[in-house]
């Protein structure tokens, strides 16, 4: 896969949310993460979205979903995109791997590769933006819990709107910054449209 937009900005989410991990305290796995989670438990699951294109096998059809499909797929029964929890002393080291062999494996990839994925067969490219999002959104998810503001990066943001507003039906508000829309179509801030939210 040649440098492209989505993986210059996967690579620049991935470094800016391995330095907020690398600088969590000692002693936090055990805070609220996200609904249900421990926020080890919700790096866990950023660790396993960030190394999750590495599970799938290159295969010689043609994709059945691009980037907006993908999420608009339904899983097949009985599967789960779980992860297990990690502890704090392991979250940079186990990230940095996840994310750097992904980056490895898509400079391996051919432009045109497609994927097989639970959600159907994907160029890999579209794949990629697909964990442009998680990383943005779960990002955001870990420093909220650590009290942080959010702090994704110019172009992963963009990518991750333009992602969201493609779930839409109709054209996103106008009257929401890149953050807070992104913040709202994943249900994490409230937000008056009844479209809202896209993605949990």
């Amino acid at each position: 896969m040649r440098d492209t937009p989505e993986l210059q900005a996967f690579t620049a989410e991935c470094e800016a949310a391995e330095t907020t991990l690398r600088a969590a305290p000692a002693g936090v796995e055990a805070l609220p993460g996200l609904g249900e989670w421990s926020l080890g438990a919700l790096v866990g699951h950023l660790v396993g979205v960030a190394g999750r294109l590495l599970r799938y096998d290159v295969v010689a059809a043609a994709p059945t979903v691009d980037r907006v499909g993908y999420y608009a797929a339904e899983p097949p029964p009985g599967h789960t995109f779980a992860d297990e929890p990690l502890a704090v002393a392991d979250w940079g080291e186990q990230f940095a791997r996840a994310w750097q062999a992904t980056v490895a494996r898509c400079r391996e990839l051919d432009d045109d590769a497609v994927l097989a994925t639970p959600l159907g067969r994907i160029r890999a490219v579209e794949y990629l933006a697909t964990r442009v999002l998680e990383v943005v959104v779960h990002h955001m998810d870990v420093r909220a819990a650590l009290d942080l503001p959010p702090a994704g990066t110019i172009h992963a943001e963009r990518i991750t709107q333009a992602l969201l507003a493609g779930l839409l039906d109709g054209p996103r508000p106008r009257n929401l910054g890149r953050t807070r829309f992104i913040l709202a179509a994943t249900g994490r801030v409230a937000f008056d449209d009844p479209r809202f939210p896209v993605l949990r």
